[in-house]
């Protein structure tokens, strides 16, 4: 099985895939660790694929050649695809089983985490009521932005705000019902 976990910035896909691939057993893939690899950093990929739509498209086509790079068993953590023409392909290879990890915007933003020039990565501090607020509305926006590229996954799976260890748990359950 191959399963590819989709979600906006920040919900913990890559969180919960690597501790996901560890309790199952599974290889572990990101998306965002193979955009690095082959462009040396996320701002060269953006630099490379300036228009958005060009750059969605590009990571369609990274995320089909790492769905094919393994022949079972891997948890694919998905940089987040707005267009649902570079999705289908993904959705409808053999073996797939696509999940939108889903979070109130309150428990994404206490994950919210910024990456350097060097893609070197921090957690985000917010020190006042109007950064907050700030950086709810732009999770928000996330949220309503990619509810219609991901309507084709039908698995969404909330977190709850939960650790990644209850989450795990509670995803591993989840899979068990959709095999």
């Amino acid at each position: 099985m191959k399963i590819l976990l989709f979600g906006i910035t920040n919900v913990g896909k890559s969180t919960t895939g690597k501790t996901l691939s560890e309790k199952l057993n599974y290889d572990y893939a990101d998306m965002d660790d193979e955009i690095k690899r082959r462009y040396k950093k996320i701002d060269t990929f953006r630099e490379i694929f300036p228009n958005d739509y060009d750059r969605h498209k590009k990571r369609g086509e990274i995320l089909l050649d790492i769905i094919n790079k393994y022949e079972d068993n891997v948890v694919i953590a998905v940089s987040p695809i707005f267009y649902e023409e570079f999705l289908v392909s993904a959705l409808n290879q053999p073996k797939v089983i696509a999940i939108e990890l889903q979070d109130a915007p309150e428990n994404i933003l206490e994950r919210l985490v910024y990456a350097d020039e060097d893609d070197n990565v921090y957690p985000l501090i917010i020190k006042t009521k109007a950064e907050r607020n700030y950086y709810l509305k732009d999770i928000k926006a996330d949220i309503r932005y990619y509810k219609n590229a991901y309507k084709k996954i039908e698995n969404k799976f909330n977190m709850q705000g939960d650790t990644t260890k209850e989450v795990t748990k509670r995803l591993i359950e989840y899979i068990k019902t959709i095999k």
